[in-house]
């Protein structure tokens, strides 16, 4: 009788800190789908095995209710879906008054409603011993990042969603947790980034970046990954509703 495979989706799974999440999941066995815009429609179709590192990639757009669950359902066609990390997430500046219609839907329809809809899709293939876990911020925690309102609000409501599950699934033996990363060098940055930095290149957006952590430098992708695993595994088993702070102590000062 062949083993079923333990299936993780990863949203937002072509991004930097989706990248190394996707590596660090597959290095411990489990078969990864990497779901994200930035991948051409034809790679969902291809099988498991053609697929560059073990990851399966697999067109989605998280405000696109009937592609997440399309997606969800081939998801479980590959095996038993354990882990789901709700990674995708963007960032759109603006003080309050340049704030527009389209930028604040944007934001809150992929960073707190498309996670939900991945939840809520995802939900019902969970059984004991399943974790989800959200990709939040430290702009949900503190209020001194020029032109974060939008992300940091959207970020906030990310935190409350987890709470929320986390009471919810845990009669079923599922797990909810977050990880709010701090400043991680994620290059080029992007624009907003740059205008939060109050910086008009990436080495000033970097300088401005260490200057507001304690630990003195910016984070690694890679350090994201290894807090992600620890709460997807059995180490993890007692732990739910808690957001795990990997900042570099950017909210502890």
């Amino acid at each position: 009788m062949t083993d079923v495979k333990n299936v993780a989706l990863v949203t937002g799974g072509t991004g930097g800190i989706g990248g190394e999440i996707n590596k660090r999941l597959v290095d411990a066995g489990y078969l990864v789908v990497a779901a994200d815009m930035n991948v051409p429609p034809e790679a969902s179709t291809k099988p498991a095995t053609d697929q560059p590192n073990g990851v399966v990639l697999y067109r989605m757009d998280v405000r696109n209710g009937a592609e997440v669950d399309a997606c969800v359902a081939f998801c479980t066609t590959l095996g038993k879906l354990k882990v789901v990390i709700n990674c995708a997430g963007l960032l759109r500046h603006g003080l309050v008054e340049d704030i527009t219609d389209d930028a604040l839907n944007t934001v809150w329809d992929v960073n707190i409603a498309g996670a939900a809809r991945v939840c809520r899709a995802a939900s019902p293939h969970l059984s004991e011993g399943a974790s989800i876990i959200n990709i939040s911020s430290v702009t949900a925690k503190i209020g001194r990042m020029r032109g974060g309102a939008m992300y940091g609000s959207s970020k906030a409501a990310l935190e409350a969603l987890t709470r929320y599950l986390a009471i919810e699934l845990a009669p079923r033996g599922i797990r909810v947790n977050a990880i709010a990363p701090g400043f991680i060098a994620v290059l080029p940055m992007s624009a907003s980034m740059r205008f939060i930095a109050h910086a008009d290149n990436d080495q000033d957006a970097l300088a401005w970046c260490i200057g507001q952590t304690p630990m003195a430098r910016p984070g690694r992708a890679d350090e994201i990954a290894g807090p992600v695993l620890f709460l997807a595994s059995d180490d993890a088993s007692y732990i739910t509703g808690h957001v795990l702070m990997v900042d570099g102590g950017v909210t502890a000062a």
